[in-house]
């Protein structure tokens, strides 16, 4: 009886260690993506966010108004002037200037939520007291309008070659789907956090959303996908086949998730989400390097080498590759045909390898849409201004970001003064 009562204790610990287990690695992705978003590039884009959205601030007693505000006058006078497709750059004087006052204030920008600013098209506005300003700072409201307003920001940074990526994550890490109605921007956003997370290898929160989208897209199969369709270049797709296509894209990306974690259960997951992906692709009649990609991928696993060559043949063809990955795909192709180990193609041709294919697609994908036109078409609200404000702050970053170590700004100071004792006086406050 003793030895049954301390089996049953040590499976009920077992069972508690695993449920713990799982919870953990997703907290531990959540500390990694708070890691991946503190860095001053991405610390110098939240203060500028800060310093537009806190020009709407009405109670300007509020204690994080007043820490801010005389901190931020140099870049609110620099943005106002520049001009958004303007290759103008902007001068040594005003990149020392906005940088010396975003380092004095540096930690607070860290250590502060900008959510807790009014809405960013509200420090467009220009207006506090408007009709239109006083229903978005409705109760409730606020919630969803910042969180719709990061959805479009992660859309438009990724359009932005110069910011790209991590700033992207970061528009990310802000939003709150949960606090969007259930719709295709929804959606949209979901699979784009999905992807994003992936690419940073923050797999349990990647899979968590991907699966939430799966199941959301398996029960509204005929809502319209205008975003979508322009995403993938399915112009030709009706709305129930453009949700089979975005249906085979969460699963297949949610197959990539499960084969980079550790366990052999994921494994399997994963090649039977790869299968649900290539029914889907084959239902729509698509050929794409994603397919071959997952093919020659699956085929191998599955032992079916002849299947797995023609896959091969057809992904080494692509533009995408380098010439390191078609030799790579070489290789296998002649260790296919010599019928030769698998323990050869181990390194060779992995899932580390078509991982990186399929991000590499992805990207190339994102990088196409003209996220400001989509968005112009289908009339979402103050797409201008957020892209214009995007390439004012990627102008104003990249002015910036030259002066951020003490060799450059050393160097700053130094052409200020062989300039002319007349800037001298804009510039008294770097030379404190």
């Amino acid at each position: 009886m003793k030895q049954l009562v301390l089996l049953s204790l040590v499976l009920l610990l077992c069972g508690c260690s695993k449920t713990k287990t799982d919870q953990a690695l997703l907290e531990l992705d959540k500390k990694e993506l708070a890691a991946s978003i503190n860095y001053d590039k991405i610390l110098f884009y939240k203060f500028a966010k800060i310093a537009i959205r806190s020009s709407a601030v009405q109670d300007t007693t509020m204690p994080e108004y007043r820490k801010f505000v005389h901190e931020s006058l140099n870049l609110h006078r620099t943005l106002s002037n520049i001009k958004p497709n303007s290759k103008e750059s902007i001068s040594v004087v005003d990149a020392l200037l906005i940088y010396n006052d975003y380092r004095k204030v540096k930690n607070f920008v860290k250590n502060t939520d900008e959510d807790i600013f009014p809405l960013l098209i509200e420090g467009f506005n220009g207006n506090r007291d408007s009709v239109k300003t006083q229903k978005l700072l409705a109760a409730g409201d606020k919630l969803y309008y910042q969180n719709v307003e990061h959805a479009i920001l992660s859309m438009a940074v990724l359009a932005t070659r110069d910011l790209g990526r991590e700033f992207a994550l970061y528009e990310c890490s802000k939003t709150q789907p949960e606090l969007l109605k259930d719709s295709e921007e929804k959606t949209l956003l979901e699979f784009i956090r999905g992807f994003l997370f992936f690419s940073h290898k923050l797999l349990y929160l990647s899979e968590d959303g991907l699966s939430r989208n799966i199941t959301w897209l398996e029960k509204n199969k005929n809502i319209p996908l205008p975003y979508t369709r322009a995403l993938f270049g399915w112009g030709n797709l009706n709305n129930e086949q453009t949700n089979v296509g975005f249906h085979s894209m969460n699963v297949l990306f949610r197959g990539f998730d499960r084969l980079m974690m550790e366990r052999e259960i994921d494994e399997e997951r994963a090649l039977q989400d790869f299968e649900l992906f290539l029914k889907d692709t084959e239902t729509l009649g698509l050929q794409n390097e994603l397919i071959w990609c997952v093919e020659s991928y699956l085929y191998l696993k599955r032992e079916k080498p002849e299947k797995a060559t023609v896959a091969l043949n057809k992904l080494r063809k692509s533009p995408l590759l380098s010439n390191d990955e078609k030799e790579a795909i070489d290789k296998t192709i002649v260790y296919l045909k010599d019928r030769d180990s698998d323990s050869k193609l181990k390194g060779i041709y992995d899932k580390y390898f078509i991982g990186k294919i399929a991000t590499k697609y992805m990207f190339a994908k994102l990088a196409q849409v003209d996220w400001e036109k989509v968005m112009k078409q289908q009339n979402v609200p103050h797409t201008a201004e957020l892209f214009a404000t995007v390439r004012k702050v990627r102008t104003l970053t990249d002015a910036v970001d030259q002066y951020t170590n003490e060799k450059a700004i050393e160097k700053g100071k130094t052409t200020i003064k062989e300039t002319g004792s007349n800037l001298l006086d804009k510039a008294k406050g770097i030379f404190k």
